[in-house]
């Protein structure tokens, strides 16, 4: 079906609103900016979310980021809406309230609303789901929103909601072409979520001078790791010591380790210091237990014929820093037979760099792609692989290569999904 740009459709179906998005303005084609959407928003009363926001910010750790600070919060019994991006498998994941995602008939409510009051005016895919995710949350009268920021930050459309703390897990190289091609580039585009005088947090062990400059031009209280706030991790568990909005220090010892990864969930207990109320001790330990993440170092056991059961391992890691941060969990979770992977990834990411990380812990790989424009071609990156290993071979799709790779693999052995949301998805939910 083909559809122009600026019909009004009055789709009853979920699934027709979001043929008709994708149709009229693809996901793969962004336009960044804040005129279109700021106008939109101010239009239909949709640029506050919730009376409380956090906006998570970064190259790496965004999402873990957002599930921790959604399961402490929960646990401290707010009503809590959260956006992300990508998806998995279905758009609703990108729209939850209290861990549960936004129904059908809501979204479908909230695309004729959106739909109507842009009038003759264009939005983009993310810019409408922003828009989407507002109005949501509005519905739900949430108490806090928690926002992923997308591509960047500064001319993200998330940007255009207000935030009462930013945060920015890590900055690395990625989205380079859009985001320029050095680290204090990127931190610049990335230090756009911040506002004036509110309180800012950056998780990563250097913060690039552009994202400190940021904080003092706009006089926003910068929460440093391993200056504001640090992590100690012991054998089974792990303490945090960080600020209070006041200045005072505040000290969590012998916490649970989360499933997820400990670097982000210290980032998200400073984010939580500056909440109207003060989160207890309970509500963290029992959110810290709680927060999982599809797809980050997501383990689940397939049998292959022989009746053996084979561990499986997926994450979603696409740059080399996610990549680097996988290897380090590998390492210390070493298996006594062969790490095998399966590996598809979009041409516009360092998949050289990807590759040359994974290549430390992956002894054999099968290489594939999948049905995107933006699909990196197997053949191409099986030549990005050859150059680290001579254990490779090209599957037919991710469904084909995994099958593989379970059939060769024993109870030993070790199989990893990597390198996009679509390759895991595909894998996870057994749809391509």
């Amino acid at each position: 079906m083909t559809y122009q740009q600026n019909s009004q459709p009055p789709f009853e179906q979920l699934s027709d609103w979001l043929d008709w998005l994708e149709n009229t303005r693809p996901e793969h084609e962004m336009e960044l900016g804040l005129d279109r959407i700021r106008k939109v928003a101010e239009r239909l009363d949709l640029l506050k979310p919730a009376p409380y926001v956090i906006t998570v910010g970064g190259t790496n750790g965004k999402g873990s980021t957002v599930a921790i600070l959604e399961s402490i919060l929960l646990a401290a019994g707010y009503n809590v809406g959260v956006y992300t991006s990508p998806h998995l498998l279905r758009f609703n994941e990108r729209i939850k309230i209290n861990s549960v995602e936004a129904s059908d008939e809501s979204l479908c409510a909230s695309f004729q609303k959106v739909n109507d009051g842009r009038g003759g005016d264009w939005l983009s895919y993310f810019e409408f789901a922003v828009l989407l995710a507002v109005d949501v949350f509005q519905k739900e009268k949430v108490n806090i929103a928690l926002i992923e920021v997308g591509l960047g930050g500064r001319l993200d459309a998330t940007n255009v909601i207000e935030p009462d703390v930013s945060v920015i897990t890590t900055v690395g190289l990625d989205h380079q072409d859009w985001l320029g091609y050095s680290i204090e580039a990127i931190a610049k585009e990335k230090a756009g979520v911040f506002r004036a005088e509110k309180p800012a947090v950056f998780g990563g062990l250097e913060a690039p001078k552009n994202i400190v400059e940021q904080a003092v031009k706009l006089e926003s209280a910068l929460y440093r790791r391993e200056k504001e706030f640090e992590l100690r991790e012991e054998k089974d568990t792990w303490s945090w010591k960080g600020l209070s909005m006041s200045g005072e220090f505040v000290e969590y010892a012998e916490l649970p380790k989360p499933a997820l990864v400990i670097d982000n969930a210290a980032t998200a207990l400073q984010a939580i210091q500056f909440l109207p109320q003060v989160i207890s001790r309970d509500a963290i330990v029992e959110g810290l237990k709680a927060s999982s993440l599809p797809g980050r170092y997501e383990k689940i056991v397939e049998t292959n014929q022989s009746g053996e059961k084979v561990e499986v391992v997926l994450d979603v890691a696409h740059n080399p820093q996610a990549a680097g941060k996988l290897v380090e969990r590998l390492k210390a979770d070493p298996v006594p037979g062969k790490t095998r992977a399966l590996i598809a990834i979009y041409k516009d990411k360092d998949y050289q760099g990807v590759i040359e990380s994974l290549s430390e812990v992956v002894d054999e790989w099968v290489v594939t792609d999948f049905d995107s424009p933006r699909a990196l071609a197997k053949a191409e990156l099986n030549q990005a692989v050859t150059r680290y290993s001579e254990q490779s071979v090209l599957a037919e799709s991710a469904e084909v290569g995994f099958q593989q790779l379970i059939q060769v693999s024993g109870s030993s052995d070790r199989v990893l999904v990597v390198g996009s949301f679509l390759t895991v998805g595909t894998i996870l939910f057994g749809k391509s």
